[in-house]
């Protein structure tokens, strides 16, 4: 079983592409918006090199965005 992070921004269409994305795999994913539950500095200080949303771990692990989710399926 694999467990994700995702850090969204609200009304992001690749956010909710990948969420729908997980439940559709039922991977369990723990969900956090920036702007409402952490502040875009702190996300971009813990993830340098970021510039767009979403981000996401898998296991731990940085996959990256909506293409890294899917590249990450294809490989497990």
């Amino acid at each position: 079983m694999h467990f994700a992070e995702i850090y969204t921004k609200p009304e992001c269409p690749f956010c909710v592409m990948a969420k729908e994305f997980m439940d559709g795999m039922e991977i369990t994913y723990k969900e956090t918006v920036i702007g409402k539950d952490v502040a875009w500095e702190q996300v971009v200080a813990a993830i340098p090199g970021i510039t767009t949303v979403p981000q996401i771990f898998i296991n731990g692990t940085h996959v990256g965005g909506y293409e890294g989710l899917i590249k990450w399926a294809g490989d497990n």
